[in-house]
């Protein structure tokens, strides 16, 4: 979208009212001075606060849209939300708003969202800066309609399958690999229907999985299946009739479009059976409250989730049907007088049942940590905080803590695995230099907790990190605003994620990434590339020659101009 110019304006002061001549006694010039002096404290503040205005329209017919959503996303302020919706003619007004820097993002139903200084939907959009009494006027939103794709689902006798969950996904990128994330869910209907609606403009990736999720399936001794055949179950299919991702077909969505009929044929396979049983060490409840979830392993799903079953019996035991053969993961949640407890075991299922499966459910580890700062502390208004979140599978939690005061913090509870370190809160200019799991440092930010080992943490923060600024400009040498900066680490450190350092130009087409650690980078600039393409080495590779060379010390401040790297959609290219 382009940038509107009444942004730049000056503020327009409010008037104040004349002051009148004293002619009273003592009491009515007190008055006077308690009413003169309440309307300069609140005459002030509202010369400081700003306005935005503008209009929703749609993109194909430009007429006005009701009801649109108009947010202000500010990082610094997150207690306070700034919204408005659309009147009838479409137009929005946001007042009293603080000066400060901002998103402003568009959203309504059957439409794609669309953000402040995005020129097409995917692209990163801008932020920009509102100055003391500024008035942004005349910004218009131009909402394209969100596609559609329909279809059913079969089985193998070409009878129309309920209940069925059909997914719609597209590419991103986690830590420089491709990944399928979700875009849209629904569950066939009674008619064997879906529908996948609010996509916007793409690549999307459609499949369909036969729900799981404590399915009725009969006791072997009861059920007798096939002994010549084995159990058949149906496994999870990508659209055309894949069994993997890496085998299925995309289909490309227009904006606005509808695209029927794309049914998809379930397939019968060989089906086994996991057996185990769970120990539960936390409670007197047995295993009777706990809950089961498996998922896929080895997958380039952003949740490859296949399903999951309540265990119903007093000892613990259980049974999985209807598993395909696959690298699983089972996970065990247990939830107790308000406390959640979890445990997960790796499982390969090739040609045969898995029996004796052990899940032991404990009481998870209290992990004590403190921070240690290199330089003055800063640390941002909300407060700093600890995160441990399991790399592969989001609903392993470990858990969160508050730093205190004295720079301590305890992770309580942690179940055994392996869990990513995240630290949220502290000021812009500070980076993570060193975190340490008793005398080993880690390589990257991944800690491995083991039940009965409380191995403390040390978090090192330093406040000097260095400072790139600068402007982005395109071919005709004008600045870009909405488009991405990454600063990539030399290539020995390419492992280490947390080196890499993004951010997208404001509405000047301005650039300013802070808090980078020292060392040797390359500075590039991109338009129409997906968030963190970046950090993937293939892709990386043939732009490596078009970034700008840079090596910063702690508190370094540079500037630097870069060139914007067009990048064809299809092909991944620069043009």
């Amino acid at each position: 979208m382009p940038i509107n110019q009444s942004e730049h304006r000056g503020y327009t002061p409010t008037k104040m009212s004349k002051r009148p001549q004293i002619v009273s006694v003592l009491a009515g010039l007190v008055l006077f001075a308690t009413v003169c002096f309440s309307q300069v404290q609140t005459a002030k503040p509202n010369e400081e606060l700003c306005t935005i205005s503008g209009m929703v329209v749609r993109r194909a017919d430009s007429g006005p849209l009701k009801g649109a959503m108009v947010q202000l996303v500010s990082d610094v302020d997150k207690e306070h939300t700034i919204a408005a919706k659309t009147t009838a003619d479409g137009q929005f007004e946001l007042r009293n708003v603080p000066a400060g820097q901002y998103r402003l993002k568009v959203t309504r139903n059957g439409f794609v969202e669309q953000e402040y200084g995005q020129k097409k939907p995917g692209d990163p959009g801008a932020t920009f800066t509102l100055r003391e009494g500024q008035m942004m006027r005349d910004l218009i939103f131009k909402l394209g309609r969100a596609a559609v794709i329909t279809g059913r689902i079969y089985d193998d006798d070409g009878e129309l399958m309920p209940m069925v969950f059909v997914t719609a996904m597209r590419e991103g990128y986690k830590e420089g690999r491709k990944q399928l994330e979700i875009a849209a869910v629904d569950r066939t209907n009674d008619l064997g229907a879906y529908r996948l609606y609010g996509l916007s403009p793409g690549r999307y990736f459609v499949s369909a999985q036969n729900q799981q999720w404590d399915r009725v399936v009969g006791d072997p001794e009861f059920s007798a299946p096939n002994k010549s055949g084995g159990e058949r179950g149906y496994t999870k299919i990508y659209y055309p009739n894949a069994t993997e991702p890496g085998k299925a077909s995309s289909l490309p969505v227009k904006e606005g479009e509808e695209i029927p009929s794309i049914d998809i044929l379930m397939k019968e396979v060989p089906v086994y059976r996991i057996r185990g049983k769970v120990i539960n060490l936390v409670s007197t409840h047995k295993g009777r409250q706990t809950t089961l979830e498996i998922t896929r392993r080895g997958q380039n799903v952003q949740w490859d989730f296949i399903g999951g079953r309540s265990v119903t019996k007093l000892d613990g035991t259980f049974e999985i049907p209807e598993m395909a053969p696959g690298e699983y993961t089972i996970m065990a949640f247990l939830y107790d007088e308000g406390k959640s407890c979890s445990t997960q075991e790796d499982v390969d299922v090739v040609n045969a049942d898995v029996d004796g499966l052990t899940l032991t459910i404990a009481v998870g580890v209290n992990i004590p940590g403190r921070v240690l700062w290199d330089g003055k502390p800063s640390i941002e208004a909300e407060g700093m905080r600890v995160f441990a979140a399991a790399p592969q599978f989001g609903s392993i939690w470990g858990g969160e803590a508050h730093v205190e005061a004295n720079d301590q913090f305890t992770l309580k509870e942690v179940p055994q695995g392996a869990f990513r370190l995240e630290v949220s809160g502290i000021g812009k200019d500070c980076y993570i230099q060193e975190i340490r799991q008793g005398e080993s440092v880690l390589s990257d930010t991944v800690f491995r907790v083991t039940r009965g080992s409380a191995t403390g943490l040390e978090i090192t923060v330093n406040c000097r990190g260095a400072r790139l600024e600068g402007r982005v400009l395109n071919e005709e040498s004008v600045p870009v605003a909405g488009v991405w900066v990454a600063a990539i680490p030399e290539e020995a450190k390419r492992t280490l994620h947390r080196l890499f350092k993004s951010v997208t130009t404001d509405q000047y087409g301005r650039y300013d990434l802070r808090g980078l650690a020292p060392g040797k980078y390359k500075v590039f600039s991109w338009d129409g590339i997906e968030r963190g393409a970046w950090e993937d080495e293939d892709f990386l590779k043939q732009f490596e020659e078009k970034g700008v060379s840079v090596e910063v010390k702690d508190g370094d401040t540079q500037a630097s101009e870069l060139k914007l790297i067009q990048v064809k959609e299809s092909t991944g290219k620069s043009e």
